[in-house]
């Protein structure tokens, strides 16, 4: 997650993805949730976001 330069955060998706890819994981800041039924999301649409900062271990 990025800082826009109007202060809105900006996700950007992991350039690698599969199931053996750890540093996906390693390398994040949080998730993305997304329903099952969603395939797409346009640039600019809003998400829910999931900081990995605030999950308790």
């Amino acid at each position: 997650m990025v800082r826009a330069p109007d202060a809105d955060a900006v996700v950007r998706k992991f350039p690698r993805q599969g199931a053996g890819v750890l540093t996906s994981m390693v390398e994040s800041d949080g998730l993305v949730e997304l329903g099952e039924d969603v395939t797409h999301v346009t640039p600019g649409e809003t998400v829910d976001f999931l900081p990995l900062s605030e999950v308790d271990a």
